[in-house]
């Protein structure tokens, strides 16, 4: 007689159990990782690269909300499809700002010997603060929440701003997952990508679930004192 699979798994306990339990994750990472670079590829990468990532946030976000029975493959592909012009349009915005940014720091340092390079540069790192608020945090708002597009903007900015310590927690991990995938290019190949999306999107919810807490609090106090 056959042993059904939800069976197996009631028997496993202890150490068996959690080493199931890590398998099963590294196999997801793995898993994620791989159809991320295929998405990118099919979409000969400069068109491929965002609808990929959007795909990629919205399994994620799955994951952090407990939905780990979420199929990758079906769930990547439909994501990629119904998002892809939109997410190639995050894209435009996202390289537009940046290579503004790459410009303005080339002219401010042709006005090195000037009076108005110190006024150029703090610009130039409140500016590209902000930025890196956007490319951090755009993607787990827009797969979180019903915005128009320039909600999305406004929004990823302002709660990466207002949440800063969770955006120094996203940096910092993401330093160190990059330097080991540098130190060991099979890490960078199988998990680099699935993992930092998920660290992203996680320290992202987290910042959504206590701002919609708060907002919940005011509302409650408004309608007591009323």
């Amino acid at each position: 007689m056959k042993v059904k699979l939800g069976e197996f798994m009631m028997e496993l306990t202890g150490i068996w159990a959690s080493l199931y339990k890590v398998c099963t994750w590294v196999t997801r990472f793995a898993w994620l990782n791989l159809i991320w670079l295929l998405g990118t590829l099919i979409g000969l990468i400069l068109f491929g690269l965002m609808p990929a990532t959007i795909a990629m946030f919205t399994i994620v976000r799955k994951w952090i909300q407990k939905e780990t029975d979420t199929p990758i493959l079906s769930t990547f592909v439909d994501a990629y499809k119904s998002h892809f012009w939109n997410a190639n349009l995050f894209g435009v915005v996202l390289y537009g700002l940046g290579y503004f940014l790459s410009v303005f720091l080339k002219y401010a340092g042709l006005m090195s010997d000037t009076s108005f390079h110190s006024v150029l540069l703090g610009i130039f790192v409140m500016a590209t603060f902000f930025y890196l608020m956007l490319v951090l945090y755009v993607l787990p708002v827009y797969v979180h929440f019903e915005l128009s597009f320039w909600q999305y903007i406004r929004y990823a900015v302002t709660i990466g701003a207002i949440k800063l310590h969770y955006s120094i927690c996203m940096v910092t991990i993401l330093a160190g997952v990059y330097f080991l995938s540098f130190k060991f290019p099979g890490v960078g190949l199988f998990f680099s990508f699935s993992f930092s999306a998920y660290i992203i999107m996680f320290f992202a919810h987290l910042g959504f679930q206590q701002l919609l807490q708060v907002q919940q609090e005011q509302i409650d106090h408004s309608v007591t004192t009323n």
